[in-house]
């Protein structure tokens, strides 16, 4: 098995092991249909060739006789020695084989090589087997977001190479948030963290600006986050309004 990063002449390979790798995973709690859209959205030709070209996003692909067996996404937040393991899939007819270890390996090793000191793994909680696999390879679970998915409300747990949440206390009007430097989203300026009211990271406020350091920030209808003091952005690379 030969694991590389991705390029163009694999993106066929790789729109095939997503549908069937988030069917496998995904389709008892998740429509087929919404599962069908999120593949066109994502990893359409144009969105991936324009992802492989992306600053801060890896894409590697693992290979078994020159096919498509497994890839994963990973973002690098700019600035930040922090990396978030969006995405990684396995073709249900080669799991068990080693193909997820290899390419969170690998993954691993690129990100550190770029001076990635704290990796995250996203996953939804409902998926048992995703789950296992980051515990098996050395993840604890930091915390807890939500995410959309049609009209119903999933819980998507956040894996680090870490034991615990990494709160940041500031005071905002009067009163107490705690920053989340373990839970963060690549923006277009810099990254963006979440935002609790309590020192346990349960009740969610929203979400913190590392661009200017402010908490003013909005989300529009497809989850999209934008800073109101200056401009920052972030698109969302996972489940949300645009996919369903």
């Amino acid at each position: 098995m030969q694991v590389r990063e991705a390029r163009t002449e694999d993106i066929a390979g790789m729109q095939d092991v997503a549908e069937r790798s988030l069917s496998a995973s995904y389709s008892h709690f998740v429509d087929e249909e919404v599962i069908e859209h999120a593949v066109e959205e994502w990893y359409s030709n144009e969105n991936l060739e324009s992802e492989f070209q992306s600053r801060g996003m890896l894409f590697l692909v693992a290979l078994e006789g020159g096919d498509v067996v497994g890839f994963s996404q990973s973002d690098m937040l700019p600035d930040v020695p922090e990396g978030n393991i969006l995405w990684l899939h396995v073709d249900p007819d080669h799991r068990g084989e080693g193909v997820g270890t290899a390419l969170l390996g690998r993954t691993q090793e690129e990100l550190k090589e770029k001076e990635v000191e704290k990796l995250m793994g996203l996953v939804l909680a409902d998926n048992e087997e995703g789950n296992q696999f980051y515990e098996e390879h050395g993840f604890t679970k930091v915390s807890e977001r939500t995410a959309e998915i049609g009209d119903q409300t999933y819980t998507e747990n956040v894996y680090a190479e870490t034991e615990e949440a990494v709160l940041e206390l500031r005071e905002y009007e009067d009163r107490t948030l705690y920053i989340n430097r373990a839970e963060s989203s690549r923006g277009s300026k810099a990254p963006f963290f979440a935002v609790f009211t309590d020192e346990d990271a349960e009740n969610r406020y929203g979400y913190f600006c590392s661009n200017c350091e402010s908490f003013d920030n909005s989300m529009d209808s497809m989850e999209r986050i934008q800073c109101n003091d200056c401009d920052n952005k972030r698109k969302a690379a996972r489940w949300d309004a645009a996919y369903l």
